[in-house]
């Protein structure tokens, strides 16, 4: 499929996304309270935290969803298309893992300084070399291959929400811009033509979603136009 269809495709993600958490009130503590629930709970260990609960109950099943309405996959085929960090306990939507078969010396967080960044590599601890592990994508039988990054936002700052942002934003690139590789048994291939930012904005004053407006229009179109980077800030009710 064209450019164009990956982004009609993930627009109206965005839209059915923003849909169904509008139709929960007080989103923010709703999502609260289920994280709190699931700490003493032993089937939820993927949802014991707020971003956790919003990509798992909501981002991760609506894409699951998409696939089907959307592009008319069939249940089994769009299972096998969804991977996700936390498949284990979402056996009926995702196949696998997205974690990258090869480790490599970068990470997907900015370092304070160059002299950390030499003096992690040269530690000879384990992580040394990082693996990379997005919290969900995209692969075949879906006809275009994307990498997704969530976030949830509910306090902040107008500079720590703008900080934020940047660095969600960098993190999403990071992963689409990691090179092809084969997959192993264990792990699939890395092979992405796109990224997608999936963050939820529950802060009582729309900081995040006031943040991304404040970008003028022509940088916004960038990220995708010279990036392949979709932007997704869906509004959640504090």
């Amino acid at each position: 499929m064209s450019k164009d269809a990956a982004h009609c495709f993930l627009a109206d993600f965005q839209q059915s996304l923003q849909r169904d958490i509008a139709a929960v009130s007080s989103f923010s503590s709703t999502v609260r309270r289920r994280a709190l629930a699931a700490r003493i709970d032993a089937r939820a260990p993927h949802l014991r935290r707020p971003e956790e609960v919003f990509l798992n109950e909501y981002a991760v099943p609506r894409l699951f969803q998409e696939l089907q309405s959307q592009l008319g996959l069939p249940a089994d085929s769009a299972r096998t298309a969804l991977l996700s960090e936390n498949y284990r306990h979402m056996p009926a939507m995702c196949s696998g893992t997205p974690a990258r078969a090869v480790r490599h010396p970068f990470d997907k967080t900015f370092a304070p300084n160059p002299q950390s960044i030499i003096e992690h590599w040269c530690s000879g601890k384990a992580n040394a070399l990082r693996q990379s592990c997005p919290d969900f994508a995209l692969r075949a039988p879906c006809p275009f291959s994307v990498v997704f990054e969530g976030k949830y936002f509910d306090r902040g700052s107008i500079s720590k929400t703008q900080a934020e942002l940047v660095k969600s934003i960098y993190q999403a690139f990071f992963y689409r811009a990691l090179p092809k590789i084969d997959g192993s048994n264990e792990r699939p291939s890395w092979d992405y033509e796109f990224a997608c930012l999936v963050a939820c904005d529950a802060s009582p004053n729309a900081a995040l979603l006031d943040a991304w407006k404040t970008i003028p229009q022509g940088v916004r179109d960038g990220f995708w136009e010279g990036a392949n980077i979709f932007i997704m800030v869906v509004r959640g009710e504090a």
